[in-house]
């Protein structure tokens, strides 16, 4: 069976309501006509009655014919405006460079996770990521290259992270990787993978490949903050810059 194009039904509804409307201009002209009678003869109890018959009839005409279709309006405009939000915080939420979670977003998962850890007591390791010599990259090749890199480092490492995993921008060529129910041993074993992914993957024609360096720090109760992680996992990653970059090191 055919359905009929969105103009045609339209254009019945408006038949509908024109009906409806002449509908109610007749009965209340006869509703009028009988109430003058009915008062005449005082008659007020018939008069009552065609009243509340005229209102049983008239409502849902009008209920169907203005206000459901103002409501169905409401409410699309309702859905399109909290869809509108939904998305404007999933696009807050991520970087729009690398894909992954931007700055304020991981650190909200890490105070999360570290929240976790000291309720449950669970282990937790952070690691902080900076590709090496970053700033020669982008000299040499140009920013647009630059921003070629950081996008294909994000994919390695978001390639290397199992769901309950938050890897996210931290601001320049860093990028903090949050691991739950992790040990120091396991962020060293992950940590060592996306390391020598990154320094095989090739990014253009002439098998231009860059590296990066890792801090790994694992929280500890005694620590008590996510800004204390973060600070340690920094000074582990100056220590694998000082050792000579490509390289991973702990704190």
């Amino acid at each position: 069976m055919t359905q009929s194009s969105p103009p045609a039904r339209i254009g019945s509804g408006l038949t509908i309501v024109k009906i409806a409307l002449v509908m109610m201009v007749v009965e209340f002209l006869i509703m009028l006509g009988f109430y003058w009678i009915e008062v005449q003869r005082l008659e007020w109890e018939l008069a009552l009655m065609d009243a509340c018959l005229l209102a049983i009839v008239v409502a849902p005409i009008a209920y169907l014919a203005f206000i459901r279709p103002r409501d169905r309006k409401i409410r699309a405009v309702m859905l399109e405006a909290e869809q509108a939000r939904l998305d404007a915080e999933k696009q807050a939420r991520i970087d729009s460079l690398t894909g992954v979670l931007a700055r304020r977003a991981i650190l909200d998962e890490l105070d999360k996770e570290v929240e976790r850890a000291k309720r449950y007591g669970s282990p937790l390791a952070c690691l902080m990521l900076d590709v090496d010599h970053f700033k020669a990259v982008n000299d040499t090749h140009g920013h647009q290259f630059g921003d070629k890199v950081l996008h294909r480092i994000a994919q390695v490492i978001s390639d290397h992270c199992r769901a309950n995993d938050h890897p996210g921008r931290y601001g320049g060529e860093e990028f903090l990787i949050v691991l739950s129910e992790t040990r120091l041993e396991g962020a060293i074993s992950f940590a060592e993978r996306v390391r020598s992914a990154v320094a095989e993957t090739s990014l253009d024609a002439d098998d231009l490949r860059v590296t990066v360096s890792i801090g790994i720090a694992e929280w500890q109760a005694a620590d008590g903050s996510a800004s204390q992680l973060i600070a340690e996992a920094d000074r582990a990653l100056l220590d694998a810059k000082a050792a000579g970059r490509n390289r991973v090191a702990t704190r």
